[in-house]
């Protein structure tokens, strides 16, 4: 396989759409899951850094600030 060159890279909007609206939608919860907005299920990750705007690699080392799961707090960090 080559290479992955920068033009077939995905942005950040792009990646972090494929794991929450596109990965709700693939199974089959786009009503429940995968946005925050009232009604949905309130899983979500705040990291310390912005996952659309920061570098991938500043992204995969920040630090985790909250985790929350079906809207209750599994972790503080």
């Amino acid at each position: 396989t080559a290479p992955i060159t920068p033009e077939q890279a995905l942005t950040g909007l792009m990646a972090l759409e494929g794991c929450t609206i596109h990965a709700a939608l693939a199974v089959g919860e786009e009503h429940e899951a995968g946005r925050i907005a009232p009604g949905y299920r309130a899983d979500l990750t705040a990291l310390t850094v912005d996952p659309v705007t920061a570098p991938a690699d500043d992204v995969a080392a920040a630090p985790v600030r909250l985790t929350m799961s079906g809207g209750h707090v599994t972790h503080r960090g």
